[in-house]
């Protein structure tokens, strides 16, 4: 994530709103290819494997929680 998520007292950089929707996409890609990968693993047998990719869709989701906070205003 870029240090711009942090509020700061002087308003947000011109490139925020740009820099956030990239990085929640980013994040939100992780989070589909992640659990799409678990359910082939299932599918294949392989648990240990479908569970490390729930553990690395886990952590994007909790990315995409943190972005969500620092949102840029739609007004």
């Amino acid at each position: 994530m870029h240090e711009t998520y942090t509020p700061r007292g002087d308003g947000l950089p011109p490139h925020y709103t740009g820099h956030w929707r990239h990085d929640m996409a980013n994040e939100v890609n992780a989070l589909t290819m992640a659990t799409s990968a678990a359910r082939h693993m299932l599918q294949l047998g392989d648990v240990q494997s479908a569970m490390l990719n729930l553990a690395r869709a886990e952590d994007a989701a909790m990315r995409c929680s943190e972005l969500l906070r620092f949102a840029p205003s739609t007004r």
